[in-house]
């Protein structure tokens, strides 16, 4: 974490983030760091996958470190493809009906509400993955 430091001393780096830690593994990494604080932590979070709602989210808006949410569309499982709906195959239970209620509602795809869920948490910003052109497109 020093040379990370070093870096941002030497004005190669403005901030210092992180990527995958656990509240632990912030709290030790702070520790380590004498005069800059961790920025942000870049995590998987999707309506899938939450865990991190239990301890690193809320630790992280307690300590003003903006939360990079990758995968927020799981890996394309919540994009829909072309279709609005999700199919019922998901897995997602009741989260899947609102989902696509709500997209329905908006007329937006799934992945445009999915997307904007994620990004309107507070403290938070959406990294989505793209692969294909013109699927930023809705």
């Amino acid at each position: 974490m020093r040379a990370l430091e070093d870096l941002v001393s030497a004005g190669m780096v403005d901030y210092i983030g992180v990527s995958n830690f656990s509240v632990e593994d912030m709290e030790e990494a702070q520790s380590a760091l004498r005069n800059n604080p961790i920025v942000s932590n870049q995590i998987l979070y999707n309506l899938r996958r939450r865990s991190a709602e239990r301890d690193v989210i809320p630790f992280c808006r307690r300590n003003n470190i903006t939360v990079i949410a990758y995968s927020p569309l799981a890996e394309g499982a919540l994009a829909g493809g072309r279709s609005r709906r999700l199919p019922n195959a998901l897995g997602l239970g009741r989260a899947q009906s609102v989902l696509n209620d709500v997209a329905d509602d908006v007329g937006k795809t799934t992945a445009q509400v999915a997307l904007n869920w994620v990004a309107d948490q507070p403290g938070m910003v959406a990294i989505p993955k793209i692969e294909q052109p013109g699927a930023n497109r809705g």
